[in-house]
């Protein structure tokens, strides 16, 4: 007990220049601050300090910074408070008050803390959306669809129910691009097969640029009779959505194949399916579609197919 409070004076005047020391270099330094910030983190937690979410890092460190001269006013105020008060210098009557007022300031600065946060949480939702989109089309990106189809198809195996997928592509692109030139090719892209998508699918639908010219669509809760009637009317939409140029007009073809999650099916023979439907397509003349049924390929419709420019 002895030794205890022999020492104990050493410890609190440790803990007194510690603190000291920590409040200053926030207040003065606030980059110096965030880098013991970060080796005190490490320390405490495996965890990084920065993570990168679609190339949008959230960053730690620069959070600290913002924030460290706050925290370094309030903890250089506290120390300079408690070693006056142990010196005797000052009346107890005023620690409530002066308690009151650092909690009070702790609050502000950490709703002021929060809604800075906030602020990049949203930033990085919004750049983690982008992330998800296409940038010509405006539909799903291939990443999009690949965290869709392993989420439908988990699903499907938990709870049952069924969905199904279709693929397609421009008939003929590579000759628009030369014969139009690519700003005609991307406006195909965007507006005769992109807009159309976008005009004829459901909300629940999720409709995706694949690569490239080709693209793909996710029908949940429909079967395979009623995602071949939807892709058919799609075909024949994009067909009738011609892309206008100064002394003529390309109208456009898809050739589509489409498929039903069957039990047991993973995200590859899900696209095998749908792509060997597709092939059907083209193989069949192209400007059509093809519906995979889990054993054969067979033609959705036997109508005459539009014409196509090219």
């Amino acid at each position: 007990m002895d030794t205890l409070q022999s020492i104990l004076p050493f410890i609190i005047h440790a803990c007194f220049w510690f603190c000291g020391i920590v409040g200053t270099v926030a207040l003065i330094s606030p980059k110096s601050f965030s880098v013991v910030a970060d080796v005190v983190g490490l320390w405490i937690t495996p965890f990084p300090q920065t993570q990168s979410v679609a190339n949008a890092p959230i960053d730690i460190d620069k959070f600290v910074m913002r924030n460290s001269r706050q925290f370094g006013a309030l903890v250089l105020a506290s120390v300079v408070y408690l070693a006056v008060f142990f010196s005797g210098r000052i009346d107890p009557s005023w620690t409530p008050p002066f308690l009151i007022l650092v909690l009070s300031l702790s609050v502000i600065i950490a709703l002021s803390s929060l809604v800075q946060l906030g602020g990049e949480v949203s930033k990085i939702e919004a750049r983690l959306a982008d992330a998800r989109i296409d940038g010509l089309t405006g539909l799903a990106n291939r990443r999009a669809l690949d965290e869709e189809l392993e989420r439908r198809l988990s699903e499907k195996s938990r709870k049952g129910g069924g969905f199904c997928f279709a693929m397609f592509d421009i008939d003929h692109f590579k000759e628009v691009n030369d014969k139009y030139g690519h700003l005609t090719g991307d406006t195909v892209l965007a507006k005769s097969v992109g807009a159309v998508i976008h005009n004829t699918k459901r909300t629940m639908d999720l409709a995706a640029r694949y690569g490239g010219d080709e693209f793909a669509i996710i029908y949940p809760a429909s079967v395979l009779r009623e995602a071949a009637t939807a892709v058919e009317n799609l075909r024949t939409a994009i067909a009738s959505a011609p892309v206008c140029l100064e002394d003529s007009e390309v109208v456009v073809a898809v050739s589509i194949g489409v498929t039903e999650a069957l039990d047991g099916d993973s995200v590859a023979t899900l696209i095998g399916r749908a792509d060997e439907a597709l092939y059907a397509a083209k193989t069949a003349g192209r400007n059509r579609g093809f519906q995979h049924d889990g054993e054969t390929c067979r033609a959705i419709t036997d109508g005459e197919p539009i014409a196509a420019t090219v």
